[in-house]
């Protein structure tokens, strides 16, 4: 979920859709007529308050990946889902998401989950650091809804509406906070205004990514759409219908930070966000990968790694074949480096690599070592471990997230801060059809997409795999590639299933946290 910490700007290209790309996908399904659209529940919503009464807004769903609130998204037809294009990107496919339909309260179990059959994106969809443009994408749902009071899809705006003084509503179960670590329980609300692309441009960031073509600013202080909220619709009543019916006026696609003061008018975001970068990654919101530690050489990022006992850490055995251990330092429950006065430090008093690593000028075979640290770290929320798959797991055709601090490209210097990337994991075959198959061997696995890779100085970092039961559990740990990003040649990461034996005879002595707890 790249953008979860970055969601102000709203994609306007609704009316544009009607007679665009993503309209002809529409129109190749019969529309149930039988009700009328954005015509809201019976019921009012808490005065004062931020929580929706239950249905109030039956056009609303849910995203799911997994057990795990992903995106929001608007019912238009009987058939689809209005919801934004970077949803269905960054290693998520469409096939990865289920659809939670009349849902108010996300432990209830009165809601239907479908299923998504296509997924379709703007064809002019691109994205950097900061912002996507075209951000719209349209899902086709596995069967058709019947529309009820709890059911009920969204109007679309004609061309001659102007929303620009009215109040819209955003709603959704996002975070409801930066920084917050788990998503709402129930449907929330809340009211913003249009803010004009002059006042909207005054921030650096803004400025130079806002497309007003495309895209436009909404806000209000102490309100904004938050993570998990991305993907969900902007609406609001118009006149010309009495402000009986709802339109959908934007799609939640990105911002700096939630709700933060004056935002987009003025102020910046560390610079990092904007130019630091695991190679296509993002900034990975603080501490929410609490077992990612940095290993240091000298002062200067070396190699990253995952905690997986309160004294040991999973790495990469060339992270440690050539160097002297006295030189390194681990920091742990770090997120940025200029900022350390909460890590822990740790000197590595001894290191195990695997007994079969071997090395060439292309690749390590066999590539991984478990650290040991001078003292145990006691775990709290900045500081965990992480799950270890089980023996011989396949993770193939899943979507993975690989973290680090290491060089954003081939050429450029290592990240200040924490940043993360989604990828798809390949499947052995296609990663034999690489023109790495020379050099691959069966305790590898591939993992690629288009445009993002690690990169040096994520060496050693943890590949992870998002798991229904809610945990991440690491599938892989970076080992080699060639260049950065480059599609002929899939990032090369040690299968850590193949070794879990290994990793428990080498960390008998540590202390980890119950997988199933």
């Amino acid at each position: 979920m790249h953008k979860m910490n970055k969601i102000c700007v709203y994609m306007c290209l609704l009316i544009q859709i009607v007679n665009g790309h993503i309209s002809g996908h529409i129109r190749a399904h019969a529309v149930n007529n039988s009700c009328e659209c954005g015509i809201a529940g019976n019921h009012r919503r808490i005065v004062g308050g931020s929580t929706v009464e239950p249905h109030l807004y039956p056009w609303l769903v849910s995203l799911m990946l997994g057990p795990k609130l992903h995106c929001g998204g608007a019912i238009i037809t009987d058939l689809h889902i209005l919801t934004a294009g970077h949803c269905i990107t960054f290693g998520v496919h469409f096939r990865d998401l289920t659809v939670n339909v009349g849902m108010h309260d996300r432990l209830a179990t009165s809601y239907s989950v479908l299923h998504v059959t296509n997924g379709v994106k703007h064809p002019k969809f691109t994205s950097n650091a900061v912002r996507d443009i075209n951000d719209i994408a349209l899902l086709t749902l596995d069967k058709k809804l019947k529309f009820t009071d709890k059911i009920r899809p969204i109007c679309l705006p004609t061309p001659d509406m102007n929303f620009e003084h009215t109040e819209l509503t955003v709603a959704g179960w996002g975070k409801t906070r930066q920084g917050a670590m788990t998503s709402s329980r129930f449907l929330l609300e809340t009211k913003v205004k249009i803010v004009q692309s002059p006042t909207c441009s005054k921030s650096t960031i803004y400025k130079n990514n806002l497309v007003s073509d495309t895209m436009m600013c909404a806000y209000s202080l102490g309100k904004d759409a938050c993570q998990g909220d991305s993907g969900g619709p902007l609406f609001g009543t118009h006149p010309k219908t009495r402000n009986k019916k709802w339109y959908q006026v934007g799609i939640v696609s990105w911002g700096i930070d939630c709700a933060m003061p004056d935002y987009p008018e003025c102020g910046k975001p560390p610079a990092a966000i904007a130019s630091m970068r695991i190679v296509g990654g993002r900034r990975a919101e603080p501490h929410s990968f609490p077992w990612t530690v940095a290993i240091r050489k000298n002062d200067r990022m070396h190699c990253g790694g995952a905690l997986i006992t309160d004294r040991h850490v999973l790495s990469a055995g060339h992270c440690f074949k050539w160097d002297n251990i006295k030189n390194l330092e681990v920091l742990i429950g770090l997120d940025n480096l200029d900022e350390l006065t909460d890590v822990e430090r740790r000197n590595i008093t001894k290191v195990v690599i695997h007994e079969k690593f071997a090395s060439s000028a292309v690749r390590d075979i066999h590539d991984i070592a478990v650290a040991t640290l001078d003292e145990p770290v006691v775990f709290r929320p900045t500081i965990l471990p992480i799950c270890l798959p089980e023996p011989q797991q396949e993770f193939a055709n899943k979507a993975g997230t690989i973290v680090g601090w290491g060089r954003v490209g081939v050429e450029k210097s290592s990240s200040k801060v924490l940043l993360k990337a989604r990828l798809r994991i390949l499947t052995d075959e296609d990663c034999m059809n690489s023109k790495l198959a020379n050099h691959l061997q069966p305790m590898m696995m591939c993992a690629f997409s288009k445009g993002k890779d690690g990169c040096q100085g994520d060496s050693g970092g943890p590949l992870l795999v998002f798991e229904p039961d809610g945990k991440y559990v690491q599938a892989g740990i970076v080992s080699w590639g060639i260049g950065c990003a480059d599609v002929r040649y899939p990032g090369v990461y040690t299968k850590v299933s193949q070794y879990i034996d290994w990793i428990h005879e080498k960390t008998a002595d540590g202390t980890t946290c119950n997988k199933d707890e």
